[in-house]
């Protein structure tokens, strides 16, 4: 088998089964990939290949439904989202695509001479076709159902996802910011945007550790909290780090958790990186000992990760919807164990990036009404204004998907508390 076709039979069997079976895409591209040999290229294409025509699934539907006469097998229809992707949207060879996708077509037994006929049309229509209007009538209900009920603007977020992830990099101090040479656009004294997509490792300075990736919108808690400062502690769910590495350069004593060992590798190589040398626990947090109290407890629970569709879009993708009662009762957990963990006027900061009410303003209200011991803390834009669009009534950092100064930002929630007893 031809090696491009090889790459394209892959592309097709992971978008099938994140679409069938609820798979993430990190463990179905191990699935399909662990046994065959692929340069950086082709990976590099998977990648692309299979989150952008997840990003375009809605436009390619609206395109789909003008050029099928009748309704099409589940699999076809996702041979050709990944084909139309690389068409329209990706600017692949057009030939090499539809060769390779009829190809596909033959092995996997997928009508060959309609998935032939279908492409060539829209290749020869290709100037004329509409590529920016979505059909939400395939949105996943469960998720249609959330935006209704919080009146959100569907049309919005499926524009706003429908575009990569912007580069935002928070650095060590605001010298090594003041010295980086990338073309870039600051966010603050110490963090800005690149220009320029490129890879991680081929940005300016990376191995000397001066900075790391951390969207703006989950920046923001620690940030827009000036009290913390010379205090101890307790990251729970630390992994990737960012917020942890936020605060050790704020002179804190931080120690990380994670309970996923996965996770905790990961971290140990970003701490590595940045030649941070903090303490590591890789445990429940739910079974950690309450005798050791910290100044303060930082909890980026577990959540539906929604706000993160524009970084993986497979959960717009999936049939089956996260178990948001489950995640709720973990986070009703967490958020009370890490409120006793705490000293007398410590402070506790719950995020998620999540921008349902349920995993948000839900699990604030039930904390409060359960722990007449603790108040909310408002973030304080103080000078900040530039960032009062993330910052609502309550005082709550709650924002969605969405573009701050031409760059894209993940939908993120963050509330604070004060134990006063």
């Amino acid at each position: 088998m031809k090696k491009s076709v090889k790459v394209r039979k892959i592309i097709f069997e992971i978008l099938y089964e994140i679409h069938q079976k609820s798979k993430n895409f990190d463990e179905s591209f191990i699935k399909f990939t662990n046994n065959i040999v692929l340069n950086d290229q082709e990976r590099s294409m998977i990648y692309n290949v299979v989150l952008n025509s997840i990003r375009k699934n809605y436009f390619v539907e609206n395109i789909l439904n003008k050029f099928l006469q009748k309704k099409t097998n589940i699999k076809i229809k996702i041979l050709l989202l990944c084909a139309i992707t690389q068409i329209l949207y990706l600017d692949f060879k057009v030939y090499a695509v539809t060769n390779d996708s009829v190809e596909v077509a033959k092995i996997k037994k997928l009508n060959p001479g309609l998935v032939n006929s279908l492409l060539k049309n829209v290749i020869n229509k290709s100037d004329t076709i509409d590529k920016k209007t979505s059909n939400l009538n395939n949105l996943p209900q469960w998720l249609a159902k959330e935006f209704y009920k919080h009146k959100i603007n569907i049309n919005e977020i499926i524009k706003s996802i429908s575009h990569e992830p912007s580069i935002h990099l928070v650095f060590k101090n605001k010298n090594f910011l003041e010295t980086f040479k990338e073309d870039h656009v600051k966010t603050t004294s110490s963090s800005a945007f690149i220009t320029k997509g490129k890879k991680i490792r081929n940005i300016e300075n990376y191995e000397k550790g001066h900075w790391w990736i951390q969207d703006l919108s989950s920046m923001l808690p620690i940030y827009l909290s000036p009290e913390i400062k010379s205090k101890k502690v307790l990251d729970l769910c630390a992994a990737p780090g960012g917020k942890a590495f936020q605060a050790i350069c704020l002179n804190n004593n931080v120690i990380l958790n994670d309970v996923s060992s996965r996770r905790i590798k990961i971290l140990k190589k970003n701490l590595n990186r940045l030649s941070f040398k903090n303490e590591i626990k890789n445990l429940n947090v739910l079974d950690m000992q309450e005798k050791e109290k910290f100044d303060v407890i930082i909890l980026d629970s577990p959540c539906s990760g929604v706000g993160t569709l524009r970084r993986n879009p497979d959960i717009l993708f999936k049939k089956k919807p996260p178990n948001l009662i489950f995640l709720q009762k973990t986070q009703q957990g967490l958020i009370n164990k890490a409120a006793r963990l705490l000293k007398k006027k410590g402070i506790l900061i719950y995020m998620v990036c999540s921008f349902l009410h349920d995993e948000t303003k839900d699990i604030k209200n039930k904390f409060l009404d359960e722990n007449s011991g603790y108040s909310q803390l408002r973030f304080d834009l103080n000078l900040n204004n530039k960032f009062k669009n993330f910052v609502d009534n309550d005082g709550d950092i709650f924002c969605f998907p969405s573009k701050f100064n031409n760059f894209m930002v993940d939908g993120f929630y963050a509330t604070k508390f004060i134990k006063n007893d």
